[in-house]
């Protein structure tokens, strides 16, 4: 079992409620894929998922360099996997829409600034089990706030994917830019 383990990397952390530390509700409660107008200028927050998700890719990098010569690196997967990948592309996407958004720890810094809306973005993903099921599925969530603070509105953008035994990357940059389209493809219906 030992070798097992070893051939996986460290293991991803546990995945929380998107609200988790940041909010006192559950996200379960927000409906899914409701209209509604956001209050500008509007505040960007991230969930405690996105910011383990970021740590845990640059833990397993180390963890690799440190366990792997140089000579024989991966050197693809440790591109497709770049931490900052993800935050780059999400913000990228909201600001196109949101062009006042500015990145803000908490709904209490949020409205000390000023911000009339908030959007906080939660990352789930479902890791590819390399001795069982393959399959790697990611799934963005993003919240909309009105400007009381209370949620309103997630939409969902996914993409999944099933990794081929031995593949040499799992191609997370393509499937987070699908997620990231559907998801822009909701916001371009229902927030306004």
């Amino acid at each position: 079992m030992l070798a097992l383990s070893a051939c996986t990397g460290p293991p991803p952390p546990p995945q929380v409620d998107a609200f988790q530390n940041i909010y006192n509700q559950s996200s379960a409660s927000v409906p899914s894929d409701v209209s509604m107008t956001l209050g500008k200028p509007v505040a960007f927050i991230t969930s405690e998922n996105v910011e383990r998700y970021i740590g845990h890719l640059k833990n397993s990098n180390e963890y690799w360099a440190s366990v792997v010569p140089s000579s024989l690196t991966n050197t693809a997967i440790i591109a497709d996997m770049d931490p900052t990948y993800f935050s780059h592309q999400i913000l990228a996407m909201l600001k196109r829409h949101f062009p006042t958004l500015q990145y803000v720890h908490d709904f209490r810094e949020a409205v000390s600034t000023g911000k009339k809306g908030a959007v906080l973005v939660d990352l789930r993903i479902k890791y590819m089990d390399p001795y069982g099921d393959r399959t790697y599925k990611i799934d963005i969530d993003a919240y909309f706030f009105d400007t009381a603070m209370n949620p309103v509105s997630k939409l969902n953008g996914h993409s999944e994917y099933n990794v081929p035994f031995a593949a040499m990357e799992v191609k997370f940059q393509a499937h987070t830019d699908e997620a990231i389209g559907q998801l822009e493809g909701k916001i371009n219906t229902y927030i306004h």
